[in-house]
């Protein structure tokens, strides 16, 4: 009797789990054109964000929204909201921003929480800066780029780009790693206060500064 009461509970515990487990997910895209854009902000507050190159004359924004439910009674609510809820990319001057956008459906805390997940993929042309605003989550970046910046409160970085186009490198973490491959030799911290890692090259053409409080920074320049 007590072995199926245990089982039972066990089953009881899992079904739950499974059921906290479910998702309701929105895909979104836009694109404009590059214009006289110069330089790209990431402004979504957490998530996970992947920035490559693109077509020469286009800024594309590709991603999707998830949100987490409890119970099959909360599916519909939840997919109304997550329906609502995507990203946009404003033009102003020289700059893009790419921010999040709420419908009239998403007006909620929860709408405008991190109970909304954003992942985003952005195209853009070789040579355009690239600041990311996120304070949590995971930036990728793979490509070259001109100025980049990136400054985590916590989570991971990693960014892959060509040796010769970065000028002025500088990776660091206040608790946590830095890993960087410079091409002709990797560079390793770890621990608290680890400090940063720099490089210099005088012939590069960008600056490429990274930062996460918590976390991994991991850099690999390419030959």
């Amino acid at each position: 009797m007590r072995t199926r009461l245990a089982l039972a509970a066990a089953l009881a515990l899992a079904a739950l789990s499974a059921a906290a487990d479910e998702e309701v997910t929105h895909s979104f895209s836009t694109s404009v054109p590059r214009g006289h854009i110069r330089r790209v902000v990431v402004d979504i507050p957490a998530g996970e964000v992947k920035v490559r190159n693109g077509d020469t004359g286009t800024i594309a924004l590709s991603g999707e929204i998830r949100r987490s439910y409890d119970g099959w009674r909360r599916r519909a609510k939840e997919q109304t909201i997550a329906d609502d809820v995507s990203a946009e990319i404003y033009v102003h001057g020289d700059e893009a921003v790419v921010r999040r956008r709420f419908g009239s459906n998403a007006q909620s805390w929860s709408a405008r929480s991190f109970h909304s997940g954003f992942e985003i993929k952005l195209d853009v042309p070789a040579g355009v800066d690239v600041i990311v605003e996120t304070k949590y989550g995971e930036v990728d970046l793979d490509g070259t780029f001109g100025n980049v910046e990136c400054d985590l409160r916590a989570g991971e970085i990693h960014v892959r780009t060509p040796r010769a186009n970065v000028r002025d490198l500088s990776a660091s973490v206040r608790v946590g790693e830095v890993h960087a491959n410079l091409g002709d030799h990797s560079l390793e911290k770890e621990g608290l206060f680890p400090g940063s890692m720099t490089w210099v090259n005088a012939e590069g053409k960008a600056d490429l500064h990274v930062h996460t409080t918590f976390g991994e920074v991991h850099v690999t320049l390419t030959r």
